[in-house]
């Protein structure tokens, strides 16, 4: 008993090293996880309630917006951006679920689950987008086609098909979370009471882990990440399409859509930064979010901050030696001229204030400083967006038609509305991600337990590392 005491403090000591959780019971961690859910404390409430509020609030200011200033389309510049935003962050956050999991990164089971969960608050994506599809200008006036992807398509086109592919989007995400969390609605079935008990009997579908469930189980997870994946690249091709280059005359940029997806990756792997950091600090989930976690989703938002720099200036270079009447006046339009203050505070924030951050190992290590360098990121992000969305929308409707850009708007600075509406729609989403919460854990039941069977910390010459084992 003396000796296996020893062993047991040993494993202990080298988990704490390498930032690793230490081996615990599967019962426990079961119970454990199950119980997050219930017992919401007086600052989730608060929260909550706060959040439910400016959502209302912001609802109501995009209805008043739309009987306000619903017959100019200049005036939707920021909602359009803000659309894009919420499509980076809550699009992009599920990917960290996926592609780290094709990979076999044993790190990545404990963040799946929240990361999951960012696809419910898609919802108030396509909310915000409802009034954009009915303002987005005809394919035809007057017999007169406006440059789109939509060649030869009917006149309904970019507005049936952009909603359409969004929605599309929203299910396939679900279906992803559903697929891995059908194990933990049988935890939840096993392991609570009430409400919570009934919806997990009902969605485990009498899961009982058997090798055909499991295998079923892993191929779902395969086939539904796979689809989001491609339905994401579409997604982000319509939007930055349909309502940024077709609305500008002469825009014609072929990386613009790649530039978007990445810079959504980017913003996805910083909103489950901020997530995690939340569980870890205010759930009291560090024995389940550990350090190894944060580590690893610094190295990839730092490579995904260079990729952003990269793209940026991929398609910044073709029109910067391109010099054409369309290439001159895109860089005005887009760089140079209203929404400089707004392209250089993006640059900075997006790129250069990360990049200076997360190049540091002991940054990246440590919880609050990922944080800090998700946050900077994801302010960025939504300037960035604001510099080519707002200058868009801004083109008046009956220069859609022109060559080229010939007279570029002042600048457009954003309303009361505006401001209400960016602060009650982010506020949704972070609430539909937190009332998720109080279904499932936060944290996968499953996958944790998964990660004790195969990972074991251990002393690795004058460092202590984690020895994992590959079950497929």
């Amino acid at each position: 008993m003396a000796s296996e005491a020893v062993t047991i403090g040993h494993v202990a000591e080298h988990a704490e090293h390498a930032g690793l959780p230490p081996q615990i019971a599967a019962d426990v961690i079961a119970r454990e996880l199950v119980a997050t859910t219930s017992g919401a404390s007086k600052r989730f409430k608060t929260i909550a309630w706060t959040l439910g509020l400016l959502a209302i609030v912001g609802i109501a200011a995009l209805v008043m917006k739309w009987i306000d200033q619903g017959d100019d389309s200049t005036r939707w510049g920021y909602i359009a951006a803000l659309v894009s935003f919420l499509l980076s962050v809550t699009g992009g956050a599920p990917m960290v679920a996926m592609a780290p999991v094709f990979a076999k990164a044993n790190w990545v089971r404990p963040v799946t689950r929240i990361a999951a969960i960012f696809s419910f608050a898609g919802i108030a994506t396509i909310i915000t987008l409802i009034p954009l599809v009915l303002l987005l200008p005809p394919l035809v006036t007057e017999g007169a086609r406006r440059r789109t992807i939509w060649f030869e398509a009917p006149n309904y086109s970019p507005h049936v098909w952009s909603t359409l592919a969004l929605v599309l989007l929203l299910l396939t995400g679900i279906m992803l979370f559903y697929s891995a969390a059908i194990p933990d609605f049988a935890a939840m079935r096993d392991h609570s009471t009430g409400w919570r008990q009934r919806i997990g009997k009902k969605f485990a579908r009498g899961w009982v882990g058997t090798d055909v469930q499991w295998r079923t189980l892993r191929m779902r997870i395969g086939m539904f990440g796979t689809f989001y994946f491609l339905i994401l690249v579409f997604v982000n091709f319509l939007i930055t399409t349909d309502f940024g280059q077709s609305l500008v005359p002469g825009w014609r940029d072929a990386i613009f859509p790649m530039y978007h997806t990445v810079s959504s990756f980017q913003g996805g792997v910083a909103g489950v930064v901020i997530a995690l950091w939340v569980a870890r600090r205010y759930m009291h989930l560090e024995k389940y979010v550990h350090l190894d976690a944060f580590w690893s989703l610094g190295r990839l938002l730092f490579a995904l901050t260079l990729l952003w720099i990269y793209f940026f200036y991929s398609s910044f270079i073709v029109f910067w030696y391109g010099r054409s009447e369309n290439d001159i006046a895109t860089l005005e339009l887009q760089i140079k001229g209203p929404m400089l203050y707004a392209f250089v505070a993006a640059i900075v924030l997006i790129w250069f204030v990360p990049w200076w951050i997360l190049i540091w190992n002991r940054v990246r290590r440590s919880v609050n400083g990922m944080a800090i360098g998700a946050s900077v990121i994801l302010v960025g992000l939504l300037l960035d967006r604001m510099r080519i969305f707002v200058p868009a929308w801004s083109v008046p409707p009956e220069q859609i038609h022109e060559k080229w850009l010939r007279t570029i708007p002042d600048t457009i600075f954003p309303d009361l509305f505006d401001a209400l509406i960016t602060v009650g729609m982010i506020s949704l989403a972070a609430l539909i991600i937190m009332l998720m919460t109080r279904v499932l854990p936060a944290v996968s039941v499953w996958q944790v337990q998964e990660f004790n069977l195969i990972a074991k910390p251990i002393k690795y010459i004058r460092g202590h590392a984690s020895l994992v084992a590959k079950p497929d």
